[in-house]
């Protein structure tokens, strides 16, 4: 997967986790992400940390005190948020195709805060972020992100 250096920079978080292999995330998880990615995730894709905490399954409480004291999370506590960074890590790398739609490219963690909090009929009518707290909920999710972002529905 080739992504240019322009977008690399920007996005660095996102593409090292996306290029990693599956051995390192899961070291990675293991030794339990910084909190402090939850501040930039929700930052990114402009949504309150308050919210994005629970709609991982976070403790607010644990997350504010781990940040204060530069403390990692545990391992499950890791794996949200490292599905959300894939997430966001897919549609950077998607929006260099020339089939995306120009919302994506322009904006891709933009764009991707605003489809996570959409309703979507194939979901019951709830936002794909009300899925994010469970492992099951994150692969639907990351299947319905694929389906969305493929050629067949770009305009």
């Amino acid at each position: 997967m080739v992504v240019s250096s322009d977008i690399s920079a920007t996005y660095a978080i996102y593409l090292d986790m996306v290029q990693a292999t599956a051995e390192d995330r899961i070291e990675r998880v293991r030794r339990g992400l910084m909190p402090t990615l939850i501040t930039q995730l929700a930052h990114d894709l402009r949504i309150p940390d308050h919210n994005l905490a629970l709609y991982l399954g976070l403790n607010r409480a644990s997350l504010r005190r781990k940040l204060a004291d530069d403390e990692r999370l545990g391992g499950q506590e890791s794996e949200g948020p490292l599905a959300l960074v894939m997430l966001a890590g897919s549609v950077i790398v998607a929006s260099r195709q020339p089939s995306v739609s120009k919302a994506v490219a322009v904006d891709p963690l933009g764009w991707l805060g605003r489809w996570i909090r959409t309703p979507t009929i194939g979901l019951d009518g709830r936002a794909p972020i009300q899925y994010m707290d469970v492992v099951e909920g994150r692969a639907l999710v990351a299947k319905w992100l694929t389906r969305t972002l493929s050629p067949e529905n770009s305009p």
